[in-house]
């Protein structure tokens, strides 16, 4: 059992890096006040309906941190990646559960967030952004399939919504409490495992996966 790695999306994970990179730099953003939150929750990583069987992506901690550059008041432009170390199982119509391999889920987005109310030192925002998902298996083999498949890096265009509160301690320093809805969308039909003789998971075009996240950070403010 193998891991197979993807080319075609990370030339659009490049460009996406090269206009996040530029937009930090500009005059008029490097000026503003820039809030650094390194976080850890916990994701509800879904599952996936293929045409042989379903893959389940086993619930896990998440990590990250978020970036975020204040545009004008109330508003500021957010950077987020998060990982969750997880675990797939390919469950079989009708059939058994598998063991299949090691998973990383990776989220890069970028969005706005927006404070919808003010109560002292609480602030209430909402979130929205949209960027690229990456399902990253190990390649690690659990033996326990009758079929030898090989795994793929699965890249895919996604969104996030959510909300949450910030709690100022300081003007410097403050906690940050969010829960999100995370959705991986397939344009065209893909898939993240290959078994000899056409057997594994296949995905179909327009089909989206639901995942959510809790999570715990403290928010770090500098400049302004």
């Amino acid at each position: 059992m193998k891991s197979k790695q993807s080319y075609f999306p990370k030339s659009k994970l490049a460009i996406l890096v090269l206009l996040a990179t530029t937009f930090l730099y500009h005059p008029n953003v490097s000026a503003q006040k820039l809030e650094i939150t390194p976080f850890y929750g916990y994701q509800l990583n879904g599952k996936v309906i293929g045409y042989s069987g379903d893959l389940n992506i086993r619930d896990a901690g998440a990590y990250g941190v978020m970036l975020d550059i204040s545009v004008r008041k109330g508003m500021q432009v957010e950077l987020f990646y998060s990982r969750s170390d997880t675990r797939a199982d390919f469950k079989e119509f009708r059939g058994p559960t598998y063991k299949l391999t090691d998973v990383s889920v990776n989220y890069f987005q970028l969005g706005f967030l927006r404070t919808a109310k003010k109560i002292d030192n609480i602030s209430l925002y909402g979130i929205g952004s949209l960027g690229a998902t990456l399902f990253s298996p190990s390649g690690t083999n659990y033996n326990e399939t009758p079929i030898k498949y090989y795994y793929e890096d699965w890249w895919l265009f996604s969104l996030t919504v959510g909300g949450g509160a910030k709690i100022w301690l300081s003007k410097k320093i403050g906690l940050r409490f969010e829960g999100r809805i995370l959705m991986p969308i397939t344009w065209v039909g893909g898939g993240f495992m290959i078994g000899t003789g056409g057997s594994g998971l296949y995905l179909g075009g327009g089909s989206a996966i639901l995942q959510a996240s809790l999570s715990a950070g403290i928010i770090i403010a500098l400049g302004k």
